[in-house]
């Protein structure tokens, strides 16, 4: 057929359209390289809580909600989801709201303008919203909620599986420990910023603040008050990073805690550390209570106080140690999380495929 016959004349628009269509689709990836203008959660516009759809699609109109139905109890449960749409194998970055948020949460937005410039895909489930009901905190059925998230990804998206990531902060960051330990096999890298270690033991510590509304979430979540040897208290031991984090040994996790956080003592990422690292890098009970208390490090921890993925711009780090597949980061700061620190380290976590031979 001739190239300026008729019918050819009308296909080369078509063809034209469709051949810059996917070129658009796998556009090249820029460099690595810090996101301009975003530090911590804490210095993002607006509150930390704040959930609103519209900032969403305001700056990336892309994503979308959708609706995930649970393989555990068939409830359906929202998501935001961003894909690009390109053809090729790429990240998952799924995304934990904190304890008394749900899925709205606006401060994750840069973590999904990060998957929008890397062609990343991002999720960020509900699993069962604010921490304040039995389903919710780090239950069975929020934990299986976070795989039902990685699935339904895996079905919408081209997703390289050596590079699914979970972050989250606080109760997300809770969560997600939990999630590492359940899941082991899932994560390539596993970023938690300030996490509640114990939900008994952090039910104690607030006792010395009442006007606090986490324990009586606590106790809604949970039953009862999980006071010494009631079913509340082995539900909370259950549900927390302290009876199930050894089973974590295998994913590489980020640990990070400001020393001047006082609603969760960096005692609990020390601890989730402890378990992690290797018995000659732990860090012993009497320097763990010397930076709770002097919000310091002790002498003898000074010398370990830089870290690559820290910029400028970025807490101070005042300690870092890697030990196996753990490290723990502690900053001058309090209650927060960092973007970029979080994301590069997480661009170079990825999971070692099994290596598979053939036997003659």
């Amino acid at each position: 057929m001739k190239i300026n016959s008729h019918p050819v004349r009308l296909l080369l628009p078509v063809l034209l359209c469709l051949i810059l269509s996917a070129c658009n689709r796998d556009k090249p990836i820029p460099p690595i390289e810090r996101l301009e203008g975003y530090t911590t959660t804490k210095q993002y516009p607006g509150e930390v809580g704040k959930e609103d759809l519209e900032d969403w699609k305001k700056d990336l109109k892309d994503i979308e909600v959708v609706r995930i139905k649970s393989t555990m109890d068939g409830k359906v449960e929202p998501a935001l989801f961003y894909e690009s749409k390109s053809s090729r194998k790429k990240p998952l970055l799924v995304l934990l709201h904190s304890w008394s948020s749900g899925y709205l949460q606006v401060p994750s937005i840069p973590f999904a303008l990060w998957a929008e410039k890397y062609d990343w895909a991002f999720i960020q489930p509900n699993y069962r919203g604010v921490f304040e009901q039995p389903e919710a905190m780090a239950s069975d059925v929020a934990i299986q909620d976070i795989v039902d998230a990685v699935d339904y990804a895996m079905q919408h998206a081209n997703i390289d599986s050596s590079r699914v990531y979970l972050v989250g902060s606080s109760g997300g960051a809770m969560t997600a420990l939990v999630a590492a330990s359940r899941h082991p096999d899932i994560w390539a890298g596993v970023a938690a910023w300030v996490p509640v270690f114990d939900i008994p033991e952090w039910y104690d510590f607030n006792l010395y603040y009442p006007h606090r509304k986490y324990n009586g979430q606590i106790v809604a979540a949970l039953g009862g008050e999980p006071l010494p040897g009631t079913p509340a208290e082995e539900e909370g031991k259950r549900r927390s990073p302290s009876t199930q984090l050894h089973q974590a040994k295998e994913v590489s996790i980020f640990l990070a805690h400001g020393i001047n956080d006082l609603l969760v003592p960096p005692s609990h990422s020390i601890r989730a550390y402890n378990i992690l690292a290797a018995p000659a890098d732990t860090i012993s009970k009497e320097d763990m209570e010397y930076i709770v208390k002097e919000q310091a490090i002790p002498e003898n921890l000074q010398g370990e106080a830089s870290d690559p993925y820290f910029g400028e711009s970025d807490p101070e780090v005042v300690f870092s140690r890697k030990s196996r597949n753990v490290k723990l980061v502690l900053y001058i700061g309090v209650h927060d999380m960092a973007y970029n620190s979080t994301l590069l380290w997480l661009n170079d976590q990825q999971k070692q495929q099994p290596v598979i031979t053939s036997s003659k």
